[in-house]
């Protein structure tokens, strides 16, 4: 069932109010208003990547194919694990990306001089063709935002920056609860 086929309203029944709590900051909060904001957030990121995938095909590529090409566009011959922690997927990500890459005659592997385990990922197509493309990738998102005035873009802007924030640090508060030890 898609996300953005089952659009579902929560409501409080008849007779009831909605349950307030608060957020981990601390904020009184709705729990329909942050259901009906869960929802849609969630409607919004499926259709947003599947139209951003649109995007990037037409650029030229899929979007982790582009990530994967800018990153190396921008910062040279990248390990493979590096690519991996850059791109945020698994490495197995990164090997299926670079044999389909490779095989496309877009990128090569190489040995790395001194430690015979690690292998590098270089661009073996022209880095303009790959710096041209993500721009016109970026710029078809960015069209997205065109009718905004400047103050609500500034406003999602921050909206945005602090939720990515906020699930960085719980990512980083798990990833701390996961390393320590078990008294």
């Amino acid at each position: 069932m898609s996300t953005a086929s089952s659009h579902v309203e929560p409501t409080a029944q008849a007779g009831t109010s909605p349950v307030a709590g608060t957020s981990p900051a601390g904020d009184t909060i709705s729990s329909t208003s942050a259901d009906r904001l869960a929802v849609a957030a969630s409607t919004f990121v499926g259709l947003f990547d599947r139209w951003a995938n649109r995007k990037a095909v037409e650029a030229g590529a899929s979007v982790p194919r582009l990530r994967l090409l800018y990153e190396v566009h921008c910062h040279g011959p990248q390990k493979m694990a590096d690519l991996a922690d850059a791109l945020a997927v698994t490495p197995r990500n990164v090997t299926a990306l670079v044999d389909g890459l490779e095989a496309d005659g877009l990128v090569r592997r190489l040995p790395h001089a001194s430690d015979r385990r690690v292998t590098l990922v270089e661009l073996t197509c022209n880095s303009d063709r790959v710096a041209a493309q993500f721009a016109t990738y970026q710029s078809s998102i960015a069209s997205l935002f065109v009718a905004m005035t400047e103050d609500e873009r500034l406003t999602l802007l921050r909206l945005l920056m602090g939720l990515q924030a906020r699930m960085n640090a719980e990512a980083a508060c798990s990833t701390t609860d996961a390393e320590a030890p078990i008294a």
